[in-house]
């Protein structure tokens, strides 16, 4: 039986009341705070953590080691002898004689960013997409993989715009993205979500982090093969005091089959309490093997 007017005008005031208000206030909270973990992949997952064997112990020392010597040397910017690029280089990542620069051009009125790769003797640039801003590009195998940063901290109408776009374009969604090259001349596609890569010396893993928008203050740490399509995480960390990324660092050991996570944290859940930790977080000195995919508490050990 066709229902009534008054039923239809029933239906329409519930509707008023309730589902339009909802719908301003999402869209309020979208064009304010960001879509949170919109499209990063975050995950939560509780480590498993266990007593170290000799070889853990013997690769976090090993790591602390090698670390120190791998910073030292890429605190060196300055181009090789006889290679001229276009602006100030920013970032340098040398694997196997083979080097990637990244330049900001501060002389335009722009912002305009340069990637040049030096291999074999030869400098040549790669093209980049002029709406991206690169972060970390780094050699991984015979492909350059870098970070796109692209934060939701626009204006509301921006913000908003970019969101209803997301839905038919994927790549809109994270804050932080790795790309991936896919030509001589610098194609690229969208790979995953993340941020803070660590390609391995070897070439064949990568580690990285996931995280809501503005970073958000929890983490998931990922381990990539390179040559598989997805890259499970393996923990996942609050930082502490209010520092990021700079709660921890994540190292690999020279021969890439050992990872060390190590700083402090305020807790492995996503929310809750500082899990015990106290105003000084809890320390994290922990390792992973790629052999076992195992992780490693090494101040469980001697």
């Amino acid at each position: 039986m066709p229902g009534t007017k008054g039923d239809r005008g029933w239906i329409l005031a519930v509707l008023t009341a309730v589902l339009f208000p909802a719908i301003v206030l999402h869209s309020t909270c979208i064009a304010v705070m960001g879509p949170g973990t919109w499209g990063s992949g975050v995950q939560e997952v509780a480590p498993e953590l266990r007593e170290p064997t000799a070889t853990a112990e013997e690769y976090g020392r090993e790591i602390a080691q090698y670390a120190a010597k791998v910073d030292s040397n890429d605190s060196m910017i300055e181009p090789a002898a006889g290679v001229e690029m276009l602006g100030r280089i920013k970032w340098v990542h040398r694997s196997e004689g083979r080097i990637v620069y990244l330049t900001d051009d501060v002389t335009s009125e722009a912002r305009r960013q340069r990637l040049y790769i030096a291999e074999s003797g030869r400098l040549r640039q790669l093209a980049l997409p002029r709406d991206h801003v690169v972060v970390r590009p780094q050699w991984a195998g015979e492909r350059v993989i870098y970070e796109r940063w692209n934060p939701w901290a626009v204006p509301a109408p921006g913000k908003l715009r970019r969101y209803v776009a997301s839905w038919a374009d994927p790549s809109l969604r994270p804050e932080a993205a790795l790309y991936a090259s896919t030509t001589a001349q610098g194609g690229w596609r969208l790979v995953m979500p993340g941020h803070s890569l660590a390609v391995s010396p070897n070439g064949r893993y990568a580690a990285f982090l996931r995280s809501g928008a503005l970073l958000a203050g929890y983490y998931s740490v990922h381990v990539w093969r390179l040559d598989a399509e997805d890259a499970p995480p393996i923990l996942s960390l609050r930082e502490h005091d209010g520092k990021g990324t700079g709660s921890f660092t994540v190292r690999w050991s020279e021969d890439s089959k050992a990872l060390l996570i190590h700083g402090r944290t305020d807790g492995y859940s996503r929310r809750g309490s500082r899990d015990g930790g106290g105003p000084d977080g809890i320390p994290v000195n922990l390792l992973y093997l790629t052999a076992d995919r195992t992780v490693y508490d090494l101040n469980l050990g001697s």
